[in-house]
């Protein structure tokens, strides 16, 4: 029989992270939106590529919740996720972008999430919006459970949507950087079979179409 996973009483019970490159433009909504959260057993991770532009300054204006900031060149969103994952102390690690955010009361939903768990659950798959640059109008709505036998034609999840427990890291390593836009999607065929996951179909987040994610790169990329 499984049990609830029990609270990492020592640390937080989820990491955040976020890559940043020149991202000024839409990362001060992030900002906004995580300090409305409750973010008890929370920690925001945010690496920065060695921006030019304000992104350093209103991210050293938000230390009040950024708990680790870390601003140096790097290969890409997948070597600052990396160094991310690395750098956390969560039982689950998160990804949200830059130019996305969280919807109120998003951060409630995912610790809950978390915390009910049983004990063989590594992935907890969550609902988002895509959004048009303007964040003007809802272009879809991604909230689908995890399917093994759809993610192996297709990702099919919405990935900043999705908690990673993380002992997927320890057992299947980390993202390949020679995939640019579209590792996180062969992260998750790596780990395969052996993903046993849990659904949040409440909307947490706010993506922009238009990311790293949804280039045509990544299509071609996700398509191998």
């Amino acid at each position: 029989m499984s049990t609830t996973a029990p609270e990492n009483k020592s640390g937080p019970l989820i990491s955040i992270i976020t890559s940043t490159f020149n991202a000024d433009k839409h990362f001060g909504n992030l900002i906004t939106s995580i300090r409305a959260q409750d973010r008890s057993k929370i920690e925001w991770i945010v690496i920065d590529g060695g921006s030019h532009d304000n992104t350093i300054t209103l991210a050293n204006g938000a230390r009040d919740v950024i708990d680790v900031l870390i601003s140096e060149p790097d290969k890409g969103i997948y070597d600052a996720w990396n160094k991310g994952v690395l750098a956390a102390k969560g039982s689950w690690i998160a990804f949200m972008g830059a130019d996305d955010y969280y919807l109120p009361n998003a951060l409630d939903v995912c610790r809950n999430a978390a915390l009910s768990a049983s004990s063989e659950i590594n992935l907890i798959v969550g609902t988002i919006h895509w959004v048009d640059e303007a964040d003007k109008c809802i272009v879809r709505t991604i909230s689908t459970p995890w399917n093994w036998q759809k993610m192996q034609q297709w990702m099919t999840i919405g990935h900043p949507g999705t908690l990673h427990h993380r002992t997927l890291f320890k057992r299947f390593g980390t993202f390949d950087i020679s995939l640019r836009s579209a590792s996180d999607y062969d992260f998750l065929l790596r780990a395969g079979r052996n993903v046993h996951a849990s659904f949040i179909p409440i909307p947490l987040a706010r993506v922009r179409i238009g990311g790293a994610s949804q280039q045509t790169l990544a299509l071609r990329e996700a398509q191998y």
